[in-house]
């Protein structure tokens, strides 16, 4: 009986080359096993506030402002015939003086919105008015240029008797206080403001505004409970007289008239 050749030294080598196949390839399956490493941290930005010093230097650090105050100063001139004048009767209807008021409001970035009270005293009549305005601004650095329109309720309170009583040729002295005018004023302003703080600001602004004035007739006088009994009839008849012959009492009046004033003023923001 004839036993199997075995060729040990190739059974060996074959053996050899197993396990260097499985001990070569164990590192490489643990490294894949491994977790990945965790990336270095990035370091931090520093802030050198470079956007928040832009912002500063746009707005020169006065921030918002919500709410402001204005007391004005100035001079103005109004002629309340201007453009038209239907039966209003009175002689002298412009002149010019000194104005006074106050304003206050509110503002959201580059507009602004409020109400004014002026008083301007004229030679002739002291006219008042009572507005509502609205602007727009243009603020670069801390001045302020701005422009908008104001409108509001204008009223006199008071006419010089020469206004009156040289028109009529009238002698009574209770006839420039009976005279009632009103009317409607609205028209353009223009405007400039100088912050010195956040909170304080000077200011120049003009405006022109057309007057749409009404008179209605004027009541008639009484006689006064000074006057003697004896004198009562003459003085009713001086009464009557004047009411035939004067525009005033027998019907109302209009006119379209123009009104500019020149205006300094302190402002506080808030």
């Amino acid at each position: 009986m004839t036993r199997p050749i075995i060729r040990r030294p190739a059974l060996a080598g074959a053996l050899v080359a197993v396990a260097t196949s499985f001990v070569s390839t164990r590192p490489a399956r643990a490294q894949d096993l491994e977790p990945p490493q965790p990336l270095p941290p990035t370091p931090p930005t520093v802030d050198t506030g470079t956007t928040n010093e832009a912002d500063e230097k746009k707005d020169s650090g006065l921030g918002l402002e919500w709410v402001w105050l204005n007391a004005d100063v100035g001079t103005a001139y109004a002629n309340m015939t201007s453009f038209n004048s239907s039966a209003l009767a009175l002689q002298q209807s412009a002149s010019s003086g000194p104005a006074f008021g106050v304003g206050a409001g509110v503002r959201l970035i580059f507009l602004s919105a409020g109400l004014r009270f002026t008083d301007m005293q004229l030679s002739a009549f002291n006219l008042y008015e009572i507005n509502a305005e609205a602007a727009f601004h243009v603020r670069v650095w801390r001045i302020d240029p701005y422009f908008g329109v104001r409108g509001g309720y204008a009223f006199v309170g008071s006419l010089n008797s020469g206004s009156v009583a040289v028109a009529t040729g009238s002698s009574m002295s209770n006839v420039s206080s009976s005279v009632a005018v009103h009317g409607i004023d609205v028209g353009p302003m223009v405007g400039i403001d100088v912050y010195f703080a956040h909170w304080i600001s000077i200011g120049l602004d003009g405006q022109a505004q057309f007057l749409f004035i009404q008179r209605p007739p004027a009541p008639i006088p009484s006689v006064p409970a000074s006057v003697p009994p004896a004198e009562q009839q003459a003085a009713k008849a001086m009464i009557a007289s004047e009411v035939m012959s004067n525009p005033l009492y027998q019907q109302s009046g209009s006119s379209v008239g123009l009104g500019l004033t020149g205006m300094a003023h302190l402002g506080i923001h808030f």
